[in-house]
Formats: structure tokens, sequence, C-alpha cells
């Protein structure tokens, strides 16, 4: 069987006790977004890839759908989903025509992370302003990814990050954006680096390098953003054409299962799995129920849409 997934989501030590109790061989290959992982199946052959992990719901799981890149999951072979899944997170966005498409896995945000000791005590929300602030300059950490970009810069000027009205004023805004940008990221492992190593004392990160960071005792606080932060749900999906669907269903079934307490204490994002068996300090430290009002999921882009928006990054960032 072959899983394609984030890097922090693939662990011998998770991956191994399967291959010994089912007799079934996981071959791994890791991927750093959403969009990659989307070219990379739409150009594989058939048959490639059997479980993949997409943020659903929102745009990169629509077009993936559109596309016709998932398999319909058969619940029979996942009882974990009865068992262990979050009530609140069995969302209908996963379905299509009444058949189940992504098994959740993981939900985080695209959050602001600030190095108080650097900056003050900002709390724990913040406006997209300080992206655009002078005071910030090359002190801001920022990602590199088109979509989060857009949408960013949207939500900075009072438009609809799902349907921008002034692609050009956006693109103004990027263009004052970059100048005061120190450095980007594309992964949480350099997000955790660059806070580590001083290179940024503000921006955007997702709140797992922040609880990686806390746990180092690095000098880190965590906020929402006023305007609305991006949310995502990293799901376990089927790709097409996948030849072992019945071991892809079994494996989804023991990672939202057997695996989640370790996973948990893995990449320390929040694992949607009651398997998980937190604590009540930790259920007050990550709060799903807040983290859930405060994030909002991106909507659909068409193909059109997102070569626009990586046009307008690239033309930024030359």
């Amino acid at each position: 069987m072959n899983y394609f997934s984030w890097g922090a989501y693939i662990d011998d030590s998770w991956i191994q006790p399967f291959e010994e109790d089912t007799g079934i061989t996981v071959n791994t290959e890791t991927y750093e977004s959403n969009a990659d992982a989307i070219n990379q199946i739409e150009t594989a052959p058939e048959g490639t890839y059997d479980v993949w992990t997409p943020s659903a719901p929102g745009a990169d799981f629509e077009r993936a759908y559109q596309n016709d890149l998932l398999n319909p999951i058969d619940l029979d072979n996942v009882p974990g989903w009865d068992e262990h899944i979050f009530e609140e997170m069995k969302l209908d966005d996963f379905w299509f025509d009444d058949e189940l498409y992504a098994v959740p896995m993981t939900f985080g945000f695209d959050g602001a992370v600030y190095n108080h000791e650097e900056v003050g005590d900002l709390g724990d929300e913040i406006s997209y302003d300080v992206l655009w602030d002078d005071e910030y300059a090359g002190e801001i950490t920022s990602r590199d990814d088109a979509a989060t970009q857009i949408w960013t810069a949207a939500k900075y000027l009072g438009q609809d990050p799902d349907e921008p009205e002034d692609l050009d004023a956006i693109e103004d805004a990027l263009n004052e954006h970059v100048d005061l940008v120190n450095t980007y990221w594309t992964s949480s492992a350099e997000s955790i680096q660059i806070f580590q190593q001083g290179e940024a004392s503000i921006g955007t990160s997702w709140d797992g390098a922040y609880h990686r960071l806390a746990a180092e005792d690095e000098p880190v606080s965590l906020a929402f953003w006023e305007e609305g932060t991006i949310g995502w749900i990293d799901s376990f999906c089927i790709a097409r054409g996948s030849e072992n669907k019945e071991e892809a269903e079994q494996f989804i079934d023991y990672m939202v299962s057997e695996v989640p307490r370790a996973w948990f204490e893995g990449p320390e994002y929040i694992v949607v799995s009651d398997a998980v068996d937190y604590t009540d300090e930790e259920l007050d430290e990550y709060n799903l129920e807040m983290a859930l009002e405060n994030t909002e999921f991106p909507a659909y882009n068409t193909d059109d849409q997102i070569q626009t928006y990586d046009e307008i990054w690239t033309d930024v960032t030359v």
C-alpha cells in the first residue's frame, strides 16, 4: 500500500506495528503542499497512490474531487469513524452524492505567532495590519503559498477572500508586504527554525509549530487574526485508481483508532479522535471549540484562479 502525506504524518514507529499486525507493506512518500500533492496525483499513473492526506474541506479538497482524484471510502472498513472521530468533525463537506470522501485526522489553523520578548504582549487576537507595518520591517515571516497570500491580502484590504474583486490592489499590497518580510516558510519545520534562530519575531505560522516552539520554552505566543483566520483539517482520502482500497481503508482505521496519542505527541496538532485520550489540561490548552469558532475554510478555486494567483505571487516575489 502506498501512503502519500505530509512529512509530519509519517513515522516508522506508527507504521511498523500496522505492517507487523496485518502483513501489509506501507510504502511512503512525502509532499510539502496540497498543490504539489494534487499535481503529482494528476500526472502519476492511476494506482500509484492509495492513501493521501489533503486538507479537507476547503479549496484543495474541492479541487481534488472536481478533478476526479478521489475514491469514496467504505465506512464498513473504517469503524473508527463511529467509534473515535469527534462528532463536530464529521462535516457534511466530506460527502458528495451520499458518499464519503474524507476521514478527518488533524485540525489546525494559520495563526499569528510572535516572540513576546521582542514585540511585547499583543494579545490573543491581532490584525493583519501588522504584516504591513513598517515597525516590524525585517522581522516578519510568512508562508510561501500563492493562494494563502491572496487570501490574506484580500482580508487585509477588506475584500472577500473567496471572491476578491480587485486583484490589482491585492498585487500592490503584496508588493508592499514582501518588502517587509525577512524570510518565508513552506513547512512547519522551516517555520519553527525561523523563530528558533531569531530570523523573525512575528508572522504567520501553523498552530502546531507554535506548540512545538512553546514546548521547547521559546518565548512565543499564539493569536488569531481579527479579520479571519484560515483553518484546515488534514484528512485521510483514497486516491483515484487505488489498487489496494480495502488495505487503504484498514490503514485509515488503524491511524484514527490506534495511533492518535503518539500522533498528537509528535506534530502536536489537534488530532480529532477521542483515542488520543486527552487530559483536561490538554483540552483547555488546545480548545478545539474556540479554534473552530475563529477559523474559516477557504472556498474552492478553479484551475484558472489558481493559475492567476500563482502568476501574481510569482510576479511579486521574483
